[in-house]
């Protein structure tokens, strides 16, 4: 059997803080895309999509970047073992 696992969202970058040392040990820098999404009663739903930047060029596109500016991300989504949680493993980093 075959499988596809890759995924392209949009929206705006949101950093999410972490201390140093927690990012030296995952190796990894964490991030979420921000979409609001309008809902049929009129309100806007706002969804945070977390992501992980291991490639440590994409990172370096990541620390160029500020809060709120427009994005695309492209790569697949994992599950941590850890905790079972999803996120997008971000291959492609671009502003839009």
């Amino acid at each position: 059997m075959q499988t596809e696992n890759t995924v392209t969202v949009s929206g705006t970058l949101h950093l999410i803080q972490s201390d140093g040392s927690e990012a030296a040990r995952k190796k990894y820098l964490p991030l979420s895309v921000r979409q609001e999404t309008p809902g049929t009663d009129g309100s806007v739903r706002k969804d945070f999509l977390l992501a992980r930047i291991y490639d440590p060029q994409v990172q370096v596109l990541l620390k160029e970047l500020r809060e709120g500016v427009r994005i695309r991300v492209r790569g697949d989504v994992r599950s941590s073992l850890g905790s079972g949680e999803m996120y997008i493993n971000v291959l492609n980093l671009e502003t839009l």
